[in-house]
């Protein structure tokens, strides 16, 4: 779908005057990344070439070694200098099947499921793994004196043994347990104090707003359409919707019919940013002067 420039939140903090940086540990021809990433307004992009001496667990590059990478950049830029880092991790890409080359079994389900599931306890090594390596992370910028703010999140629960999920989460109705593989933690770090809360649950299409508000960093409109929107729809995504009172509907036409007006102005938006970009509504997407 990306075959030009497209307003983003690298091109929205490139304009505030970040320098802007996108990272992933593997193949650049992946999704297109290597063009797509300039489409964006990343300044500079990091593939698997640029990790080539970096530890390795199972056949991928470590979360640490991207967030080594990323200290790098911190310590080698402008004094000053604001920095975006987009960093999309490879470790614990599926399958949870492979050797365990270099990985170290510290983590494993235990009681009745103990050793039923090796794809499960592989994934457990490796997120204790990343565990330790985001702890890195928070402890170094935790010590530095310019403000920085890290957002962690994934974008839904790892592919392994269905009947696993079948034992923890049951079985039916379908539509509700689609619903709990796509719930994922997410963290908002930063090293000087910001609000605080817990059991924030909204899904990906609102996090930008979120950190947009979260740094004190203006908004573009299409954000603060977001943020309006999240207050009635928390949460949309592939499987289902749910509404601010905790209901789930898995079909648009199930919306009572305000909520739907609303999600309509949202596809609306959604198709005039991503495909109608000769006709793009101009100030929306993007910061205005």
């Amino acid at each position: 779908y990306i075959r030009g420039e497209m307003p983003t939140v690298a091109s929205q903090l490139k304009n505030l005057g970040y320098e802007t940086f996108a990272m992933h540990p593997y193949r650049a021809n992946g999704w297109n990344r290597k063009k797509v990433y300039e489409y964006f307004g990343f300044d500079t992009s990091y593939f698997k070439e640029s990790f080539t001496d970096a530890p390795i667990l199972r056949e991928y590059t470590t979360d640490l070694a991207t967030y080594q990478k990323i200290v790098d950049i911190y310590t080698s830029k402008t004094p000053g200098q604001p920095m975006f880092v987009f960093d999309v991790t490879m470790q614990n890409h599926s399958s949870y099947n492979m050797p365990w080359t270099g990985l170290e079994r510290t983590s494993w389900l235990t009681g009745p499921m103990e050793g039923k599931f090796p794809t499960v306890d592989q994934y457990l090594s490796l997120i204790h793994e990343s565990d330790r390596a985001f702890e890195e992370l928070v402890e170094y910028f935790a010590q530095v004196e310019e403000p920085t703010m890290i957002l962690l999140f994934g974008d839904h629960q790892p592919q392994v043994a269905t009947s696993f999920y079948n034992r923890v989460l049951g079985t039916d109705p379908a539509t509700a347990w689609a619903e709990k593989k796509q719930m994922v933690p997410f963290v908002l770090w930063a090293n000087y104090d910001i609000p605080e809360e817990e059991g924030v649950e909204l899904s990906l299409n609102y996090l930008s707003a979120l950190l947009m508000d979260a740094a004190n960093l203006p908004r573009t409109q299409y954000q603060a359409f977001l943020s309006r929107l999240r207050r009635q729809l928390p949460v949309i995504n592939t499987v289902g919707i749910r509404d601010s009172a905790g209901n789930w509907y898995g079909e648009r036409d199930a919306l009572p019919q305000t909520l739907a007006d609303q999600l309509t102005q949202y596809r609306i938006l959604q198709y005039n940013n991503v495909f109608d970009k000769d006709e793009r509504v101009p100030g929306v997407f993007a910061l205005t002067e």
